[in-house]
């Protein structure tokens, strides 16, 4: 074939021979050749290192075909020259491996972004729950603060009453009180207040349980304080509710014994007064004078049995009370005065004998009395109210004490819920 191909070339080459500008034929057809071949293995799949080589011609029979501009020649034993059209497959290719590496580099960063983004929003989220569940728990402490508040409706009041029943107070308006029983309008001012304190009480047992069970959520310090506060107040009112009770009741006990002994005590003067006066009746003995005398040592008799009657009252209404020496001394005066109506009777029977004998009796037991009378240091009703100051007096230090830790709270309290609102 290459023999065949080489006497056509020298034939066309005769017939063209002498021209100045000649084209060759054979390098035409060499070329041509070549890109045949070039088109076939391109068809058929083969891959050339560096492009479509041209055939070698044989030295000295037929020139080197002349490369045209997008072609190159392939020495043997070296690589082939890249060109600027052939080139271009080799960039376009590195081109996409780039674009297709170069986003494989900020996978990190975006990773490592979305990483952020998701922690500032669970963080943000985090915290906003826990604000809305501070403040939650700042309602709850609010509104047992109100609670509290509202409990002073009866607190203030049973106040009022617990405090009139102690120091000089108490017992000092009784003797301008007249016939007015002391007793009759504490047992109405107590009785008014009672069927609340109990609610009243409850209400505040629940407002600390609330309190408790929020305060060690709390996180902010004016909070936590406040909460301490609050329980400070409550517990402060109910402490004065059950010392305030116990005073009460102690009151109620001693202002009824307190009442009865000082109307025995009166009786006592009243009784002294009757019996001086049938004394003096009889400084003339005579029937008439006799039965004068009488009568008045009647109504010694019936005051001093009021009287004791009177003691027996504030002894029994007073626990630990103790007015025995009174007692005492009014059932002598009975007995003198029982004598004193014994010896009016002889004297109207004509009895000298009789006479003479219940009068030695009076006068005996009339002096008794006196004696008696002399170990009678202070007036009952005194004896009442010294007992009863004692028996309350520690109560009431413990009461005052409740009521300055419930006035401080209260004070915290009012500039903590102001600056809260503001």
């Amino acid at each position: 074939m290459a023999r065949k191909k080489i006497n056509h070339a020298a034939h066309i080459k005769s017939h063209t021979q002498g021209s100045s500008n000649e084209i060759s034929f054979s390098v035409l057809d060499a070329a041509r050749e070549a890109r045949d071949a070039a088109e076939r293995d391109r068809r058929g799949g083969a891959s050339s290192a560096g492009g479509v080589s041209l055939f070698t011609l044989g030295a000295g029979k037929k020139p080197r075909a002349t490369p045209e501009k997008e072609q190159h020649i392939v020495l043997p034993g070296s690589a082939p020259r890249n060109t600027g059209r052939s080139a271009a497959p080799r960039h376009s290719s590195a081109s996409a491996v780039l674009r297709d590496r170069t986003p494989l580099r900020f996978v990190p960063t975006v990773v490592g972004v979305c990483v952020v983004i998701a922690l500032v929003l669970t963080v943000g989220q985090t915290v906003f729950q826990m604000r809305a569940h501070q403040s939650d728990l700042r309602s709850v402490l609010a509104e047992q603060i109100a609670v509290i508040n509202q409990a002073d409706e009866v607190v203030i009041p049973f106040d009022e009453l617990v405090v009139k029943q102690y120091g000089d107070q108490h017992f000092a308006k009784a003797t301008s009180m007249g016939d007015s029983s002391m007793l009759d309008q504490l047992s109405d001012s107590y009785r008014a207040l009672v069927g609340d304190i109990a609610p009243v009480y409850g209400s505040l047992q629940d407002a600390v349980a609330a309190i408790e069970e929020v305060q060690p959520s709390l996180s902010d310090n004016d909070d936590k304080e406040a909460a301490r506060q609050a329980l400070a107040a409550a517990q402060a009112r109910m402490n004065m509710f059950d010392t305030g009770i116990s005073i009460v009741d102690e009151a109620l006990m001693a202002t009824e014994a307190y009442e009865a002994a000082r109307s025995g005590w009166k009786d006592i003067i009243d009784a002294d007064a009757a019996a001086r006066e049938a004394t003096a009746a009889l400084e003339e003995m005579t029937e008439d004078t006799v039965r004068a005398s009488t009568e008045k040592t009647n109504t010694a008799l019936t005051l001093l049995n009021h009287a004791a009657d009177q003691f027996d009252t504030a002894q029994g209404s007073y626990p630990g009370l103790d007015l025995s020496l009174f007692s005492t001394y009014v059932a002598k005066r009975i007995e003198a005065q029982q004598a004193a109506l014994s010896a009016d009777a002889a004297y109207l029977d004509r009895d000298k004998e009789l006479l003479a004998q219940e009068n030695e009796r009076y006068n005996i037991l009339e002096d008794e009395a006196a004696s008696l009378a002399q170990q009678l240091e202070e007036d009952p009703d005194v004896i009442v109210a010294a007992f009863y100051d004692a028996a309350i007096a520690q109560n009431v230090e413990f009461y005052e004490a409740e009521r300055l830790k419930a006035g401080n709270a209260d004070t915290f309290l009012r500039n903590y819920l102001g600056s809260d609102a503001q």
